[in-house]
């Protein structure tokens, strides 16, 4: 067992106000690609400046349809990993105040965690860029399997994803509510996020700012392990393992 695994749970069950913030790295364990691995990720295969970029979504928006036809209106399919089981018991039992993801997968939801913080939006809810009409992921589906790009069927303009693209502004209540709950937070695990994309990076230094305890747990080394007060380099799997089994150990957690 690593050692630093009982620490990162004593720091938990020692805080008040504990928060986490997680990235891709959590899903890929549910079989979702990440986006910047050299291999495997996401932008081996697309451009994130032809995918993502609000403009060329605008301009030519068959690019992204194709895209999220095979990568995100698939994600009902997708089962949450050890790691979102784990924040979701630990919210249940007052150790994990609240979520804060980059992700886009609604992994955490289906997991069972509340007031989930989608820093850069969800695919759940889309709408029309014209009337504003509104759509659920199932009738988004439904369209791109059939079109080759999603319009409305009020006004035949395009319906976009409520999530953040390149070019855009992430929600200002969310981000709020994301800065207000680190303002607030004693402890921040971090899980699976490289740690370079902003505003979501900016996180580790308003914990460190405020004196509160930072753990990062990701595979690859990020720019803020050196700050941390615990860095774990190692397998989200087996991190999660060892900590579930801490915690029945204690008799944090059940052992069922």
């Amino acid at each position: 067992m690593h050692y630093d695994v009982n620490k990162v749970a004593d720091l938990i069950c020692n805080s008040k106000h504990a928060v986490a913030l997680t990235g891709a790295g959590i899903s890929t364990l549910s079989g979702i690609p990440d986006f910047r691995s050299p291999a495997t990720g996401l932008w081996s295969r697309f451009s994130a400046e032809t995918i993502f970029r609000i403009d060329h979504f605008y301009s030519q928006p068959e690019d992204f349809f194709s895209f999220a036809k095979e990568f995100i209106y698939t994600l009902a399919d997708a089962k949450p990993s050890i790691i979102h089981n784990l924040l979701s018991l630990l919210q249940s039992k007052g150790l994990i105040r609240r979520v804060i993801t980059q992700n886009i997968d609604t992994l955490h939801q289906k997991a069972g965690s509340q007031g989930v913080l989608e820093l850069h939006g969800s695919p759940l809810k889309n709408y029309c860029v014209r009337c504003e009409s509104c759509y659920s992921f199932d009738e988004m589906r439904t369209k791109i399997n059939r079109d080759t790009i999603a319009r409305c069927d009020k006004c035949q303009n395009i319906v976009k994803p409520d999530i953040i693209f390149f070019g855009e502004l992430l929600h200002e209540n969310v981000l709020q509510a994301a800065f207000n709950e680190t303002e607030k937070s004693d402890c921040c695990i971090v899980l699976g996020s490289s740690l370079v994309v902003y505003p979501a990076a900016s996180i580790p230094d308003m914990i460190k700012r405020n004196g509160a305890k930072l753990i990062i747990v990701n595979r690859d080394r990020t720019p803020y392990d050196s700050r941390a007060d615990i860095t774990l380099n190692m397998d989200l799997q087996s991190f999660g393992e060892e900590l579930i089994d801490i915690l029945k150990k204690r008799n944090i957690i059940g052992a069922s």
